[in-house]
Protein backbone atom coordinates (compact mmCIF):
# COMPACT_ATOMS: atom_id res chain seq x y z
CA UNK A 1 0.00 0.00 0.00
CA UNK A 2 1.34 3.40 -0.96
CA UNK A 3 1.14 5.66 2.10
CA UNK A 4 2.09 8.82 0.22
CA UNK A 5 -1.22 8.87 -1.63
CA UNK A 6 -3.21 8.42 1.57
CA UNK A 7 -1.28 11.11 3.47
CA UNK A 8 -3.09 14.25 4.52
CA UNK A 9 -2.55 17.18 2.17
CA UNK A 10 -1.82 20.23 4.33
CA UNK A 11 -2.33 22.59 1.37
CA UNK A 12 -5.70 21.16 0.32
CA UNK A 13 -7.48 24.25 1.61
CA UNK A 14 -5.46 26.62 -0.59
CA UNK A 15 -7.02 26.01 -4.02
CA UNK A 16 -10.49 25.57 -2.55
CA UNK A 17 -10.26 28.78 -0.54
CA UNK A 18 -8.91 30.88 -3.40
CA UNK A 19 -11.57 29.54 -5.75
CA UNK A 20 -14.29 30.21 -3.19
CA UNK A 21 -13.09 33.79 -2.68
CA UNK A 22 -13.39 34.40 -6.41
CA UNK A 23 -16.54 32.34 -6.94
CA UNK A 24 -18.82 33.77 -4.24
CA UNK A 25 -18.99 37.29 -5.72
CA UNK A 26 -19.14 35.84 -9.25
CA UNK A 27 -21.95 33.45 -8.34
CA UNK A 28 -23.85 36.28 -6.68
CA UNK A 29 -23.52 38.50 -9.77
CA UNK A 30 -24.57 35.59 -11.97
CA UNK A 31 -27.56 34.87 -9.73
CA UNK A 32 -28.75 38.48 -9.87
CA UNK A 33 -28.24 38.55 -13.64
CA UNK A 34 -30.23 35.33 -14.04
CA UNK A 35 -33.03 36.94 -12.06
CA UNK A 36 -33.00 40.03 -14.27
CA UNK A 37 -32.46 38.23 -17.57
CA UNK A 38 -36.16 37.57 -18.34
CA UNK A 39 -36.40 41.32 -18.98
CA UNK A 40 -34.49 40.59 -22.19
CA UNK A 41 -37.75 39.19 -23.53
CA UNK A 42 -39.69 42.43 -22.92
CA UNK A 43 -39.32 43.65 -26.50
CA UNK A 44 -40.38 40.39 -28.16
CA UNK A 45 -42.57 38.73 -25.58
CA UNK A 46 -41.61 35.32 -24.22
CA UNK A 47 -43.40 33.45 -27.03
CA UNK A 48 -41.94 35.38 -29.97
CA UNK A 49 -38.26 35.68 -29.03
CA UNK A 50 -35.46 34.19 -31.06
CA UNK A 51 -34.40 30.63 -30.37
CA UNK A 52 -30.87 31.86 -29.57
CA UNK A 53 -32.20 34.12 -26.79
CA UNK A 54 -34.39 31.36 -25.37
CA UNK A 55 -31.46 28.92 -25.43
CA UNK A 56 -29.21 31.40 -23.63
CA UNK A 57 -31.86 32.05 -20.99
CA UNK A 58 -32.25 28.30 -20.44
CA UNK A 59 -28.50 27.60 -20.38
CA UNK A 60 -27.53 30.26 -17.83
CA UNK A 61 -29.25 28.72 -14.77
CA UNK A 62 -27.93 25.27 -15.69
CA UNK A 63 -24.38 26.61 -15.96
CA UNK A 64 -24.80 28.48 -12.66
CA UNK A 65 -26.00 25.36 -10.87
CA UNK A 66 -23.13 23.38 -12.38
CA UNK A 67 -20.66 25.94 -11.01
CA UNK A 68 -22.21 25.70 -7.53
CA UNK A 69 -22.17 21.89 -7.53
CA UNK A 70 -18.55 21.75 -8.70
CA UNK A 71 -17.50 24.21 -5.99
CA UNK A 72 -19.23 22.10 -3.36
CA UNK A 73 -17.61 18.93 -4.72
CA UNK A 74 -14.18 20.55 -4.46
CA UNK A 75 -14.83 21.07 -0.73
CA UNK A 76 -16.34 17.63 -0.16
CA UNK A 77 -13.39 15.75 -1.65
CA UNK A 78 -11.09 14.43 1.11
CA UNK A 79 -7.95 16.35 2.03
CA UNK A 80 -5.66 13.54 0.94
CA UNK A 81 -2.86 13.91 -1.56
CA UNK A 82 -4.42 11.36 -3.92
CA UNK A 83 -7.43 13.67 -4.37
CA UNK A 84 -5.30 16.73 -5.09
CA UNK A 85 -5.84 16.60 -8.85
CA UNK A 86 -9.58 16.04 -8.47
CA UNK A 87 -9.91 18.97 -6.04
CA UNK A 88 -7.99 21.27 -8.37
CA UNK A 89 -9.93 20.10 -11.43
CA UNK A 90 -13.34 20.62 -9.84
CA UNK A 91 -12.30 24.04 -8.53
CA UNK A 92 -11.07 25.14 -11.96
CA UNK A 93 -14.15 23.72 -13.71
CA UNK A 94 -16.34 25.55 -11.20
CA UNK A 95 -14.60 28.81 -12.02
CA UNK A 96 -14.96 28.09 -15.73
CA UNK A 97 -18.69 27.39 -15.40
CA UNK A 98 -19.16 30.58 -13.38
CA UNK A 99 -17.31 32.66 -15.95
CA UNK A 100 -19.20 31.00 -18.79
CA UNK A 101 -22.49 31.84 -17.07
CA UNK A 102 -21.38 35.46 -16.85
CA UNK A 103 -20.35 35.45 -20.52
CA UNK A 104 -23.68 33.99 -21.65
CA UNK A 105 -25.64 36.58 -19.66
CA UNK A 106 -23.43 39.48 -20.74
CA UNK A 107 -23.85 38.59 -24.41
CA UNK A 108 -27.52 37.74 -24.70
CA UNK A 109 -28.61 37.75 -28.35
CA UNK A 110 -31.27 40.16 -29.51
CA UNK A 111 -34.84 38.95 -29.15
Amino acid sequence: MNHTNSARDDRAWLVRSLTTLVMLPLLFMDFVSIGLSPMATDSCGPDHCSQALNNALMAAPILWLTAVVLLIVSWVLPSRTRFSAARTTTAVLSLGAGLLTFAVLANLPNG
